[in-house]
């Protein structure tokens, strides 16, 4: 087994969330098991009600690592915003790597160390790196709970096997991490992760900056994480994944879709190869 790196950059892991404490806590609680512990969480709350406050001032006291929490009113869908409002808030001088996930995922025991180490390799480059999930069905979702959660997050088990067997669970089998030489990721299409997937992927903190966060245009739901990969793409950033690693699970919740017209818009964006840079993000540009 590899060892895990020693401790040396810190990373800031950013949560974004909104009125749903039970998996909330789920994920915090994920997070308390990781092999590389030098990170800090940051909550990016878009207008939960007091709930969610509650949870976390428990959760403040009750986890190992730092936690902190950033809030505006709920005046709709503002997750561009309330990113940005945290991005801020961070040094860019006290944490070199940037992990962002969503409040409904639980997270492998070497998530952050994994995150950390695609970095590492280039030596903190600019590198967007792209994670996957495991998509879990309804039932085994209603089974993780605060006491089991840690054990659930180990990896491929016989109720995830079954689940994915009868095609409940999605893609089941990246639950079993891999790392490995390059030749064998790409002979068994593991590195072949073509977007940015918005609840697991990690960058430079100053790639986030120079591409200026989240376009806060971007006020309903889905695209604002495509326009972020478009401006990083652009950039000539290098942009990779490895599917079975940084591994996470996607707790069960109707969701909503994407319509014609935000797949339109995409499609247009993906090609405008000029766009680097956000006018309405993390500074306000004219």
């Amino acid at each position: 087994m590899t060892k895990p790196p020693k401790t040396r950059e810190k990373i800031a892991v950013v949560i974004t969330t909104y009125n749903n404490p039970r998996s909330l806590e789920l994920c915090l609680l994920s997070f308390q098991n990781q092999s590389y512990q030098n990170f800090e969480v940051f909550i990016a709350d878009d207008g939960s009600k007091d709930e969610t406050r509650d949870l976390l001032l428990r959760m403040k006291r009750e986890v190992s690592y730092p936690l902190y929490h950033f809030w505006h009113p709920d005046e709709g869908y503002r997750k561009a915003k309330i990113n940005n409002t945290v991005f801020r808030q961070i040094n860019p001088e006290q944490f070199k790597v940037l992990i962002c996930v969503d409040h409904d995922v639980i997270v492998h025991p070497r998530f952050v160390e994994d995150h950390y180490r695609a970095h590492e390799k280039v030596s903190f480059s600019p590198l967007l790196f792209m994670g996957r999930r495991v998509d879990l069905d309804p039932e085994i979702t209603e089974q993780v709970n605060p006491q089991n959660v840690l054990r659930f997050t180990q990896g491929l088990n016989w109720g995830l096997l079954r689940a994915g067997l009868s095609g409940k669970t999605k893609n089941v089998f990246r639950s079993l991490r891999l790392e490995g030489p390059n030749w064998l990721l790409h002979l068994l299409k593991r590195d072949r992760v073509w977007d940015l997937l918005g609840s697991n992927y990690s960058l430079t903190f100053q790639t986030m900056l120079d591409v200026n966060g989240y376009n806060e245009n971007f006020k309903s739901y889905w695209g604002e994480d495509g326009d972020l990969f478009v401006r990083i793409r652009n950039r000539g950033i290098r942009c990779y994944g490895i599917i079975g690693y940084a591994i996470q699970w996607h707790l069960y919740h109707k969701r909503l879709e994407e319509t014609p017209e935000h797949l339109e818009m995409y499609r247009a964006l993906l090609l405008n190869h000029d766009y680097v840079e956000c006018q309405n993000g993390i500074r306000k540009l004219s």
